[in-house]
């Protein structure tokens, strides 16, 4: 889950840990401290790589990542991959190139909805967003129009010394709950992630529109799994309830979160807590497609033949050359066989993409009607 840091400092002060098992206790400071420090050094060139995009004249919306980070205690010990913005794209990848940054897999272009950047000797990963979902997945459809007025009404907030424009709280608590489910929905959705949910509804709690938050989280389909999360912050992991977590048809709902923490917890980082969940996001997603009508053979060769749309990360020559893409369904195919046994693995993915339907009905992923 990639929250190491964040477990070792609030067992630090703890004597008893500390004598418990002396060489783990040290090893896990040590690793700890390796990757805050590493943290460190990318949000340096984070600021630095930011404050560059203002002196030419770019204001792109920082979301996640910093925006998050920095309501942690310490804002190194919550780690991020990446770095997100969402921009006017051709504007602010001039300026980045100018600076030294780099798309980082040039064969799939620039037109998806998001394009990865690095810069040569540099730790900082950052995302290019057109838009904040996809436009042409069924799943999202329509998602992005809440945020038509984002860009203008974002807000600015300082961050060691450099001012960070960021969506007004409404909007990013929304977004942050829309992207919540997106990974829900693939392969699993981490600890870390709802932390941060959490942590943002409780910081910026008398700014947020909480009428306007709960009407697009109904308009979404998102009520079930919105009311989720917040029991899951107080059951768990020591939020107080709050009377705008729950309105008025919501907080008389007994909805039961065990199943949903179980799943967070053998989620792992965005999924890959294993190789069978993460290959069931395919069975999953073919399933919201299908609004949860999907059965398991039709999901099977799904996951089996993919459209070119979902391969062009892996095989970016299908953007110029589509008539390619049954050699690489081949390729992908082979590259299965090398990982393993397929007969047991189908089995194991099968398995798991069942069990995580079923919560996926359970808390109205597809739009269903909690019975």
């Amino acid at each position: 889950h990639h929250v190491l840091p964040l477990v070792y400092e609030a067992v630090a002060e703890c004597r008893a840990a500390a004598l418990a098992d002396r060489v783990m206790f040290a090893k896990v400071r040590e690793k700890s401290l390796r990757l805050m420090a590493l943290q460190r050094t990318m949000t340096e060139e984070f600021l630095e790589l930011y404050a560059h995009l203002q002196q030419m004249g770019v204001k792109p919306l920082a979301v996640k990542g910093i925006v998050c980070r920095s309501l942690y205690p310490n804002p190194d010990a919550r780690l991020s991959a990446d770095e997100d913005l969402l921009i006017q794209f051709e504007a602010c990848q001039e300026a980045m190139l100018l600076y030294g940054m780099q798309q980082l897999n040039p064969e799939t272009g620039t037109e998806n909805y998001e394009t990865a950047y690095k810069k040569t000797g540099g730790f900082l990963v950052i995302e290019l967003h057109r838009m904040l979902f996809p436009e042409n997945e069924k799943w999202c459809i329509g998602w992005n129009g809440f945020f038509d007025e984002i860009h203008k009404q974002a807000i600015e907030r300082e961050t060691e010394g450099v001012k960070i424009n960021m969506p007004q709280p409404t909007d990013h608590l929304f977004f942050q709950f829309c992207h919540a489910r997106k990974h829900l929905l693939a392969s699993g959705v981490g600890i870390r992630q709802i932390c941060d949910i959490l942590l943002f509804a409780e910081y910026y709690e008398k700014e947020i529109d909480w009428e306007i938050f709960w009407d697009r989280i109904r308009m979404t389909d998102g009520i079930l799994f919105a009311e989720a999360i917040f029991r899951l912050g107080v059951q768990y992991l020591g939020f107080e309830e709050k009377q705008f977590y729950f309105p008025e048809g919501v907080h008389s709902m007994k909805l039961d979160t065990e199943r949903l923490m179980e799943d967070i917890l053998h989620s792992g980082i965005h999924g890959k807590g294993t190789r069978s969940r993460l290959h069931s996001g395919t069975l999953t997603l073919h399933a919201a497609e299908k609004r949860g009508l999907s059965g398991i053979f039709p999901g099977l060769f799904y996951m089996a033949f993919p459209p070119a749309k979902n391969l062009l990360w892996r095989f970016p020559y299908l953007k110029k050359h589509p008539y390619l893409l049954p050699f690489a369904w081949g390729q992908r195919l082979c590259g299965y066989l090398r990982e393993g046994p397929v007969l047991g693995s189908v089995k194991e993915i099968v398995k798991t993409g069942r069990k995580r339907k079923e919560i996926l009905r359970e808390y109205g992923i597809f739009g269903e009607k909690r019975r």
